[in-house]
Order: structure tokens, then sequence, then C-alpha cells
């Protein structure tokens, strides 16, 4: 098995409709972009060329050509590089050619990029070895010379001397930036051809002209061992050339999961040991448009730029299915301008969107972006038990114990988000399939929601396919995911929060689209809220108290019509004749919900609601999950037509603290306890392969952290040990924080006899999910586990927890005071504090505003817009997106190096749901030479610059050029490190904090203490007392932290901000100015006038060589 296919029913689907595999469909792979010379990737099963087109959405290998000059009649001219570049007979009636320049490390993948520098790095120091080797053979000989001591052999002795020092010189200082390549470009009779000076010699006579992709479908292999493919794109008018490669092997393995197709007669590997499996894809016959999304100035993170204009792109190409297998944390949901830009891809542009639930699991709600979009169908991982033995050669379990069973992997990212969304399906989560050729080998074996999407989409595309042949030429995306959702079949180890409605069919799927097509409602797209939540899309509770608060929760339901301003008579009638008569079923008995409703479309009131009470008094502790399905009485084999997600948290320790009981009786395997103390728990865990297993406890209110002790039940080994867990805590939900700010994850051997200790940050009456699942990949027989969890706190912190005030130290204070208090138990105290950057806040210096790429930024007009003017004989243009430069000044002084990392704090961590479509940074210095590239979601790597002047340059992008005009004024923080920490002292009285500077008095700082519970302790943190770098001034923040126990950092530090205060002015009490002032002064002219000189050797030769002859006279 390389690529899953029994498991989601296409295998099947090829049985009925054997030329159902993706033929006439076109999927657009969001990604690192694709290797179009990847095996399998060349042609579709009905002889298409796989690709109709690749794209370098993100710029990243955007060439500028505007420097234009005329060719002469030898053909020979000077390059960007500075070299001389010979034509060839190519470029014979070409009267004009573009020039450019570009280093070849910028084009490559960052794999490659590294192996490259490894290589040259290698052959210098070999060919340099052998030089110095050489060099020293020499020296040696001349000094046993016994000529060696007349003047010319001294003489000769000494030069190879100074020639090795200065050889060695050049190893220790070797830095490689990589081939600078020239690029040339004309116009062949209205086609722009462009040619690469590959070698980077000059030498471009026998060069091959490549143009555009979809014009002819050359590609060119960049040099010097890449082996990296690429192909090129030509924009405004032949300005900008964008030399398309991809970042990385993610986006050609996902490629070759959705659409791979091994010819039977080109490989001869159509079947696999004699068979039915195929090497191929899902869907072989589908095409692909390959679209880089991932920036290969960001380490191939993705950019709003890049996913906005494959979204463009997509809608340009016509595709019909797009898959995006990135993601990232999720702050808000269905909000900021990526968002909604893949919620116009779906409902406006009519394009299904697939993505990857991410790999963040097995805790509940680790749902990230975009997969907690609604737009979208997110898909889970799914491994068969033929998965988890063909591709990860797993272990059989002991004789005594359970066959190997199908489930969501561990790692897939679970929901409900806390607005209560579930990811919606599950695919096959592994694949053997292709990757670049750079890779240095032909496929590999890849796990993750990343691979599961692809499936999905294969899956979709074979599903369109097999409805082409019935008749059905078009289906909407809301018939097509209905269909996908509505007849996935549950997996064996039922996991809601991370499959969805289970595992995906494509037989199941077609047969459920053709059945129901064209009813009453089926193309509507549906939308509910919660208006009491927030207008969450589902209910979920999770904390103690909301369970013995109101059950009763209004449920507003929204047909959803996107059409034209001005509607058509097709859209009036559908608006007018929506009326659906529905049956409202609660799939739990603890769901209560009215029997039924009618739906309209309910455009005057803005929706129709209904009410749903839950009544959760007798549930057992832990998570549970229903649903209210609106369905139709007449056709229950139809599914629901929308859905109302409740997921309800019982914490086990409820049932300790409510029942007056220490112990619980989970089940006959499993106990949980509660200590003495009556604060802490000790829980057993029996881990089965395949199965997250949950405890959810109620954080003590005054909690600040709690301690997780993890150690194995057994005393010994056994024949089955060791096991590999992983342990997945999340002590929170509510409020804009994504888990990855809050959560602890950690893979854990368990070794007999050993105990784990973990630290994790929690938040007081909010319910703490500890999740243990079993690594079953080498390993998976049942291992038994026992956790204790301790709760502690020093009374600390604001009860937001995850606050964002610091600890500040004003510029007009010299201390701040905070306290410590016991309130759970005895508690250590061992307070450290300490400063280590500076935080700096600029204003732009100056902004542009521009009109964005016509062929790259320009939004698509609504499907139903597009229809509407065709019919009154309109053609209707696009909205453009703009961009905005804002440049940010700064300076570095002092005379060592400093690492400064730039940010944008308002916007930083926001992607999908931004207010911007795009964000990114480069930083130059002042001859305009690229630093470092940073972004809107991965902090930057800082760069260590010397004294001088630099420059931070802003692109932001908005299709609204008001709204950019009034971001013109946006912040930057400019952070930089200072060489050496400088320390904050911690006292516990008043009077040292207020006097800092004060050192005579024997003072000591607060050292390590015991806190008795219930007792409190002052803590006053001064200034610090060693002098500030010179280049320091007020207004900056020097930021570091406050340790509240240095043995437990992680969960007792706190970000500790000092206000720079104005500098000392120290005056003499001599009137009288000293004598050293005035010179000071000459000083002071005498480099002024310098300065000016050197502005005057461009300019004015008569008046540079007068003051330059005044200035010799005055030193």
């Amino acid at each position: 098995m390389r690529i899953p296919k029994e498991e989601n029913g296409v295998l099947s689907l090829l049985e009925k409709y054997p030329t159902a595999d993706g033929r006439g469909i076109k999927i657009a792979i969001l990604d690192t972009g694709c290797d179009l010379a990847a095996s399998g990737l060349q042609k579709t099963s009905d002889g298409k060329p796989k690709y109709l087109d690749f794209i370098d959405c993100t710029g990243d290998g955007d060439v500028d050509m505007n420097k234009t000059i005329k060719l002469n009649s030898t053909k020979s001219i000077e390059g960007l590089s500075g070299r001389n570049l010979t034509l060839g007979d190519w470029a014979a009636d070409a009267e004009e050619v573009r020039l450019g320049a570009v280093r070849l490390f910028h084009l490559l993948p960052g794999s490659v990029k590294r192996r490259l520098k490894r290589e040259r790095k290698e052959a210098f120091v070999k060919s340099h070895d052998e030089l110095i080797s050489k060099k020293q053979q020499e020296l040696d000989s001349l000094r046993t010379q016994k000529e060696s001591d007349d003047e010319g052999t001294k003489e000769e002795i000494k030069d190879l001397e100074l020639m090795i020092e200065k050889l060695n010189s050049i190893m220790q200082s070797y830095e490689d930036s990589g081939p600078l390549m020239d690029v040339v470009m004309y116009d062949d009779k209205g086609v722009w051809k462009t040619v690469i000076d590959i070698a980077a010699t000059g030498d471009i006579a026998n060069a091959i002209p490549v143009a555009p992709f979809g014009h002819s479908r050359q590609t060119g292999e960049l040099g010097f061992g890449s082996a990296v493919t690429f192909c090129v794109q030509v924009y405004e008018g032949g300005k900008i050339l964008s030399i398309v490669t991809d970042a990385g092997s993610h986006g050609t393995h996902v490629a070759g999961i959705a659409a791979a197709y091994f010819a039977e007669d080109g490989n001869g590997e159509e079947e696999e040991n004699g068979n039915k499996e195929s090497l191929s894809g899902v869907a072989p016959g589908a095409q692909i448009l390959a679209c880089k999304i991932g920036d290969g100035r960001l380490g191939s993170a993705e950019t709003g730029t890049g996913l906005v204009r494959a979204l463009i792109a997509a809608k340009k190409y016509e595709c019909d299915l797009i898959n995006l297998s990135y993601g990232e944390p999720a702050w808000q949901f269905d909000s900021g301008r990526v968002s909604q830009t893949f919620s116009d891809a779906v409902y406006k542009w009519g394009m299904t969107v697939f993505t990857s639930a991410g790999n963040d699991g097995p805790a509940l709600s680790s749902l990230g972006s975009p997969g907690s979009l609604s737009a979208p169908i997110t898909v889970g991982a799914y491994v068969s038990k033929d998965m988890m033995i063909d591709q990860y050669s797993t272990l059989p379990p002991a004789e005594e114990e359970a066959p190997l069973e199908g489930s969501p992997y561990y790692f897939t990212s679970r929901g409900p988000t806390p607005d209560g969304i579930l990811p919606d399906l599950c695919a096959p989560g592994g694949a053997i399939s292709p990757i670049p050729r750079h890779s240095l080998q032909g496929k590999a074996q890849y796990h993750g929601t990343s691979m599961a999407s692809p499936n999905a989409c294969g899956v979709a595309a074979c599903v369109l396919s097999a409805l082409k042949i019935e008749g059905i030429n078009k289906c909407s995306p809301t018939v097509l995911k209905r269909g996908l959702v509505n007849s996935a079949i549950p997996v064996a180890i039922s996991d809601p929060f991370g499959e969805g409605a289970g595992l995906i069919s494509a037989l199941r799927a077609t047969e459920y689209i053709l059945a129901n097509y064209g009813k009453d409602g089926e193309k509507v797209p549906i939308d509910i809220s919660i208006p009491s939540r927030n207008n969450a899309r589902g209910i979920y509770v999770r904390d103690a108290l909301e369970l013995d608060g109101p059950m009763t929760f209004g449920v507003l339901v929204k047909p959803r019509f996107d059409h034209a301003n001005e509607r058509t008579s097709d859209e009036m009638n559908e608006l007018l004749s929506l009326e659906l008569d529905l049956h409202l079923k609660p799939s739990e008995p603890w769901v209560v919900c009215p029997e039924r409703m009618t739906l309209l479309s309910a455009t005057e009131r803005n929706g129709q609601s209904f009410a749903i009470r839950l009544q959760t008094q007798d549930l057992p502790p832990g998570a549970h999950f229903a649903t209210v399905d609106a369905v139709f009485p007449s056709d229950d084999e139809r599914g629901p037509i929308f859905q109302v997600p409740i997921a309800v948290i019982v914490p086990h320790s409820k049932f300790l603290s409510d029942g007056n009981l220490s112990y619980f009786e989970i089940n006959d395997h499993e106990t949980i306890e509660i200590k003495d103390n009556g604060i802490d728990f000790s829980t057993t865990y029996k881990l089965l392969p395949g199965a997250p297993n949950r405890r959810f406890l109620t954080v003590p209110e005054s909690a600040e952290w709690a301690t997780i002790k993890v150690r194995s039940s057994a005393n010994s080994p056994s024949y089955t040990s060791p096991h590999n867990i992983l342990l997945h805590a999340i002590p929170f939900v509510r409020g804009d924080l994504p888990n990855t700010e809050i959560q602890i994850k950690r893979v854990v051997r368990l070794n007999e006899g050993i105990e784990r200790t973990f630290h994790v940050r929690v938040k007081g009456g909010s319910t703490l999910e500890l999740c243990l699942q079993l690594l079953w990949l080498a390993n998976p027989s049942v291992a038994s586990v026992i956790v204790d969890i301790e709760f502690h706190s020093l009374n600390i912190r604001a009860p937001t927890f995850a606050s964002s005030q610091p600890i500040s130290i004003s510029a007009a204070s010299e201390f701040a005071r905070l306290g410590a208090g016991a309130s759970l138990r005895s508690e250590e105290l061992n307070p450290s504090a300490s400063l280590s950057s500076v935080e700096r806040t600029i204003r732009p210096q100056k902004y542009d505003i521009s009109s964005g790429s016509l062929e790259r930024d320009v939004l698509p007009p609504s499907d139903a817009e597009v229809k509407a003017a065709q019919s009154n004989g309109k053609i209707l243009d696009g909205r453009q997106i703009f961009d905005m430069i804002l440049s940010y000044e700064f300076k570095v002084e002092g005379e060592k190096a400093i690492s400064v990392t730039p940010s944008v704090p308002s916007l930083f961590r926001q992607l999908y749901d931004s207010p911007l479509d795009s964000q990114l940074w480069v930083l130059e210095d002042s001859n305009s030479r690229v630093l470092e590239y940073g972004s809107s979601m991965h902090q930057a790597s800082s760069v260590s610059l010397c004294k001088g002047d630099y420059i931070v340059k802003l692109h932001i992008r908005h299709p609204d050029r008001d709204f950019l005009e009034k971001m013109k004024d946006l912040p930057c923080q400019i952070k930089f490190d200072l060489p050496e920490p400088l320390t904050c002292n911690a006292y516990a009285d008043l009077d040292k904090a207020s006097t800092p500077a004060i050192t005579t008095d024997d003072r000591k700082p607060l050292g390590l203490s015991v806190l008795r519970k219930g007792s409190h302790q002052d803590i006053y943190i001064a200034r610090p007392t060693a002098d500030l770098p010179a280049w320091v001034t007020p207004g900056d923040a020097i930021t570091g932290s406050l340790v509240l126990d240095k043995k437990i950092k992680a969960a007792t530090s706190m970000k500790l901000v000092y206000a720079v205060p104005p500098k000392s002015s120290k005056k003499s009490s001599d009137d009288a100015k000293p004598a050293e002032d005035e010179d000071d002064l000459e000083d002071v002219v005498f480099d002024a006038k310098v300065k000016f000189l050197k502005k005057l050797r461009t300019k004015k030769s008569d008046a540079y060589t007068k003051l330059a002859d005044e200035l010799k006279k005055e030193k």
C-alpha cells in the first residue's frame, strides 16, 4: 500500500465507474510548490498534461527586470553582475533586452541550500587545505635549505609565511552567499523569453530561452548540483520576472497523493505485487494547478499574499477543488481578510476547499486555522490497520491483547474550537508519494493531516468525475460537502472530536449526491449560531461553573444566499420558494429540542430561532458529544440539512468535590482520587492503541500552575516494555489564546521505577485537560500509567493568568511592588529578575500606497454578479488589492555588534484572522542590502548588526485604499539584545528597593525561603543599578523576566519591563567653563566640517578642495 485508496472507497467507486478517477477535474494545490519533473506527475490517466501551470504566489522569486538596453551588433553585453554576457543565436532578432540578476541561494528550498552550502564548503576546504599544504611544504623546504640565510631566500620565506597567514584568515572568514546569476529577457513575437546564466559564467550563447510555463510548458534546472526544477512567469509587461521553484518537498508529496499517475508503460509500476492496489494517487485523472504559498524567504511559511493570490489564480484557471495542507494557531474564527477570501472562494466563486485539521492533538480544542474556518472542509487524519502494518511496520499486540483497529492518528488536531466546531470528516493520513528530485530520492513516507486533506480532495475529484458520467456537470461546494459529510462512515475507535462525521467514502458520497441532487434545499448552505454565546457556531460547555448555570440555548438558523446585488428572477424565486418542513432530532437523550421547524428564507427577520436544553445532571465524567440534526421527516436517509454540534465536559474532579468522595472508579481499570489536602489528585490510565485517554480537572480558584508527575504502574520491566506515550495538557479554552500559547506536549518514555515531572500554567476555575495517548507506531501493547497532579500558587498573577500586562518599573519609580501568598500549600519562593533586551518603538518616516499587480492582485466578482452582468450584456471588473510600504529608520550605536529583531506587535501572530490581506517586512542596511525577512506569524531570527543606519520596510495589503491610509502611522518595534543581562534585585523591604543605588549597608536581596500555607510576602523589584548602555534612550523599554522560583522557570516567570528615565545631567559646581569643554566644541565643529566634506566630494570639486585644505591646516 503506497497511497491508500481502499479505506476511502475509491477502489469501490472505480469498480462501478472505471473512468471516475478525477478526469475532467482541476485541483489547485496551495502548498510549497511542486517539482514539475517529479515522477508520476507528468501526465493524467487520459493523457493530458498533469500541470495546468505553476505559479509563485508569494513573490519570493520575483526579479526586477526594469533595466533595458539596446543590443549591439556583437550581441555581447554587460550583465548586472558585472560579467560580460555572450548572447547566442536566440538573440538574433532581438533589438532590446531586459536585465536582472538573482542569487542561486535565493531560489533554493532551505534543505537544498543547506546541502549546497555544505558541499561547496567541503570542496572549498579541501582545495584550500591542499593549497595551504602545498605552500607549507614550500616553506619547510626553503627553511631547510643551506642558502636560507641569503636575503632572497629570506624574502621568499617571508612572502610564504604571509601567504599562509592570509590563506588561514580566508578559511576562518569563509562565507558563501551563493553564485550571482544574470538574467536576460526579451520579447519574441509577443512572448517573453528568459535566459538565466545557470552556470554564472557569462556564457549564455548555448542557453535555451524559456517561455512562461503556461505558454509552452518549458522548464529548466538550476545548476551547481541543486537539481531544482524551475519555470518562469512574466508580469507587468515584462517588468517583473517570476522564477518559480518549490520551497520544499511537502507540496510535491501532497500533489502526488491527490493526483499522481504512474503510466503502465512508462514506469512498469502500475500494479504492486500483482495486487489491485495502484502506485498512483487517489485521482490520477485530475489536473493540477500548483500554487506556491510557502514563502522561501520565511522558511516556507505561508503568507496572506500567497494565499489570496492562490485563490485568485484558482478561480482564473477554473479549478473545481482546492487543497491547502497548511495551518497556524487560531485566535479568532471566521474573522479577518484571508478568512473572508476563503469564504468568498467557496460561496461566491464556487470552489470546494479542503484543508488539514492540523497536527496538534490529541487533546481537545487543538484545532487551528484554516481548519477552524467554516467555509473549507476540514479533514482529520485516519490510520487503518493495513496502513499501520504496511507503512509503519508496527509490531502486533501481545497475544492476550485486542487486535489493531483503525482510528484517528494520535496527532490529529481535535475540536471543539472554543465556539464549538469540529473537523468535518477524516481520511487516510499517511502515504508513500513522490517528492522533488532535489531531495535525492524518488518517494517518501510522510504522515499528518497534510496527507489526509489531499486524500479527501482526491476522493472529491473522483466523486465529481462520477457525477459527470451521470450527467451532473456542476456540483456546488454545498452539495459536495453535504454529500461527503452525510455519507462518511464512523471508524472503529470512535472519536468525533478528531474524525468529525467519520471516514470519507467515495462510492457512498456519489450515491448520496445522485439520490438527493435537485431536492428542496439541497444546494442552500445554512449557517447556525448561538447568539447568547457571542454567535458561537456550536455549544461547548467545558467548565464546572457552566454546568451549574443555565442550560437552555437559543439557536439562530440562517440560510445563506450569495446573490447579485440586483437579483435575477431565478434568485428571487429561490428566496420566495424556500420552505422546508424539518424534524429536529437530538442524537443523545440528554439533549432536548423542539420536534420540528419550518425553515424559510427568513431574510426579513435575519434568520429563524429555536431553543436547545441540556440535561447534564446524570452525565458521567468525561467528554460528551451530541448533535441536533435537522432532517426531512419523509426522507430520513437523506441525513441532516444542518446540524448543531454540542460538546459537554464533565470534570472528573466534580465527582470528588461534589459528592464528598475521595476515590472514584472511572471503569474497571482506572481510578481517580483526591489527596488528603483536598486539592491534589492521583489517577490511573490504561492506554490502548489508537484511543486518547482524558482526565478533566477543575483548577482551584487561586492556582497558578500545576505539577504533573508521570510514572509506569509496573515496578519491573515486562516483555512488552518500554512504551512511549504522549502527554498533552491544555489548561483552559475560553478567551482568544490558541492552545499553542498555553499547553504542554511531551513525549514520555515509560521506564519502570522512574518518574517524570512537568509543569503547566493554569487558570483558576477553568478545566484542565490531561490527555495521554499511547504512541503505537512502534509498540502498540497496552500500557498502564499513574499520574499525580499538584496545584500550586503564589497568588501573584492577575486572575486572567495570560494577561499581557507585565510587571513594570516606571521611569519615575525605583521599583515595582507585588506580593506573594501561599493559598494552597507551603511554597518555595526563590526570586530572580533580570533585563535582557531593549524594545524601541518607532513610527514610519514615510509610506507609499500603490495598486497591486493587475495579473495577480484583483479579486474576481462573484459568480452571481458575473451571471447577472452577462444577462445584461455587461463585463464586470474585479476588486483591486492595494499595497502599502511603510519605511522605518533606526540606528545601531556602540562599537560592538548588537542582535536586533524587528516586529509589528499589534499585528503579530495574525494571519487567517488578520484585518489585513498580508504583512511582510524586510530589514535592509544603508546600502539596501537585505539582511532578514519577517512575517505576521513566526518570530524572525535576530540579526547581528554593527554600528550604522538601517531601515525596516513593512509591506501590508488590503482592497480598501482608505483602510491602508489610516494605517500609515502603524508603530514598529525594534528589539536590541543586551550584551549582558542587567540584574534587578528583589527585596523584602521597601526602603532597600526605593534606594537601589545604596550598596554600603550590607543589604541582601531576597533569597530562597519557604512561604507557609496562608502566609504572605511583599516583594519589591528594584531597577538595575548597573550602567545602561550609552545608546539606550528615554522612551525605550528594557524588558526581561521575573522568576519567582528558579527551579520552575517556565511556570513561575512573568515579563518585567523597565521604562528608561531621562539621562542624568551632571553639572560642575564651578560656573567657569572647563578648558576641556572648549576643546570639545572645537572637535564638534571639526567633525561637522568633515561630515560636510563627504557631501561635497561628488558635487563641487572646487569647494571640496578648499575645505579639505582648511581642515589639513587645522590638524
